[in-house]
């Protein structure tokens, strides 16, 4: 994963910080991948909101675990990896990809696809890095039901330096 942190005014130090916002957000998806809800939600305050562009608020870390479960019960070895992070202070930005299998339908309907979008996190404010738990993301990505795959036109993923390598 290629990290850049910014300068900015947040409370966050350095690359320490940063470091510490990367493990939170990888840790994150490693328990999304595992589609363990009860994981997921321990990366969440209790009052915290997902908003997407595809369904309405998730609200609750609870919630937010539970609703992420079902999500991966969709997908057959469904995986979400980060490929780039940019943090400044007590938010991050980040690109991400989520491979997997359409698990429903005949065996024809179960081609594999990656849809990849981008994701805003706030952490809050106060306390140590290390100890913080994710507030709020806002999700901006394409789904289609019918072609789950979603990445941008003609991008070169996979190229030394890009996204994909």
């Amino acid at each position: 994963m290629r990290n850049e942190t910014e300068s900015g005014t947040g409370s966050t130090s350095g690359a320490a910080g940063a470091a510490d916002i990367e493990a939170l957000i990888v840790g994150y998806f490693d328990a999304c991948t595992s589609g363990d809800g009860d994981a997921v939600a321990s990366y969440f305050t209790d009052d915290a909101v997902v908003y997407d562009t595809n369904h309405a608020p998730v609200r609750g870390a609870a919630v937010i675990g539970r609703f992420w479960s079902r999500i991966a019960s969709k997908w057959q070895g469904a995986a979400w990896r980060c490929e780039r992070l940019v943090t400044d202070g007590d938010t991050a930005a980040i690109e991400w990809v989520m491979a997997g299998t359409r698990a429903a339908g005949p065996d024809s309907d179960r081609a594999p696809f990656a849809v990849r979008g981008s994701e805003h996190y706030d952490f809050g404010t106060g306390g140590e890095t290390a100890d913080r738990l994710i507030s709020e993301i806002r999700q901006y990505w394409t789904f289609d039901v019918g072609d789950p795959g979603s990445e941008l036109v003609d991008y070169p993923y996979g190229e030394p330096g890009r996204l994909g390598s």
